[in-house]
């Protein structure tokens, strides 16, 4: 028998935690599929610097929302949630239990608590002038443009996050109305189980984010950014990618690779902390922490969980 709700489990938290691993398990014990929740994976190309999930891993367990289009543009929130949706949908279909597996907030908040996010599609001109409007008057006067039609959002977002308000300004702009207020929440057609991994000692968490660069710069990182780097549309991505944007300095000539390495680190542990920060406000999240945690004992009580939701809607 089917439960009456379908059921979906969640695996969030910050970078470098062992998502991927957990994942992988949880769907050779359930029968499952991967669906990525991670705004990096999404593009191909980005093998090695995303720490994207093996082809032999992807041969064993199948993954959803990976190699989706080359980094030539940002893909929306709002086309990832319909992606990620349609994958949810198949993956009930064929009997599978859908395993969501990422760090990147807005995606899982999107996907999994019905936020509707405007579907306005990119606007090139409108981005290349308000780029420019930012380069030249500075981010605050970008930050302070968006506060006159979006000040709920302009209170959310940092002043330097440019990205992010001129996409908020986008819409704004073009649909007429404030993005916040087209942001609205939805029923969501599931059950979520979620998961949070982490570590409760910032320097564990740092020496897991040392080693695991270390063995993306040995399997050939420098290589792949170079390469890139190379196509000039992918530019725009790139910069904005940390274990991507931080070779920049070195590609013309002013830093050596221990210093791209360093910066590597830096950015890799406030990108967890601003993780953390996102999903700490997910009262829902059954938080691990891996310091004191084995996977085992973890991927034992995922499973009963499961079992025990499912059951209760038989």
């Amino acid at each position: 028998m089917q439960p009456q709700d379908p059921v979906v489990i969640a695996i969030v938290g910050p970078t470098c935690t062992g998502k991927t691993s957990l994942s992988l398990q949880l769907a050779k014990s359930l029968d499952g599929e991967i669906v990525a929740c991670d705004s990096r994976t999404i593009y191909k190309r980005m093998d090695i610097g995303t720490a994207k999930p093996s082809q032999a891993e992807q041969a064993i367990i199948r993954h959803h929302g990976i190699d989706v289009l080359e980094p030539k543009r940002f893909f929306t929130v709002a086309e990832y949630k319909e992606l990620a949706l349609e994958a949810i949908n198949n993956i009930f279909e064929r009997g599978k239990v859908p395993i969501i597996c990422g760090g990147t907030g807005l995606y899982a908040r999107a996907l999994l608590e019905g936020i509707d996010i405007p579907s306005i599609p990119p606007q090139p001109q409108l981005r290349e002038y308000l780029n420019t409007l930012a380069s030249e008057q500075g981010n605050l006067h970008l930050h302070e443009k968006l506060k006159t039609l979006d000040p709920v959002t302009a209170n959310r977002l940092s002043v330097n996050d440019r990205r992010r308000i001129i996409r908020a300004l986008e819409v704004s702009m073009v649909s007429g109305q404030a993005f916040s207020a087209l942001s609205v929440k939805g029923k969501v057609p599931f059950k979520t189980i979620w998961i949070g991994l982490c570590l409760k000692s910032r320097s564990l968490h740092k020496q897991l984010i040392v080693e695991r660069l270390k063995a993306q710069f040995t399997c050939g990182l420098k290589n792949e950014v170079v390469g890139l780097f190379a196509e000039p549309e992918f530019g725009e991505v790139l910069r904005s990618a940390v274990n991507y944007k931080e070779f920049l300095p070195y590609m013309d000539g002013k830093e050596n690779l221990e210093y791209v390495f360093d910066q590597c680190v830096l950015h890799n542990f406030q990108l967890a902390r601003k993780q953390m920060t996102w999903f700490k406000a997910n009262k829902e999240i059954r938080w691990y922490e891996l310091d004191s945690t084995n996977q085992e004992k973890i991927l034992s009580e995922v499973i009963d969980s499961y079992m025990t939701v499912v059951q209760k809607q038989l």
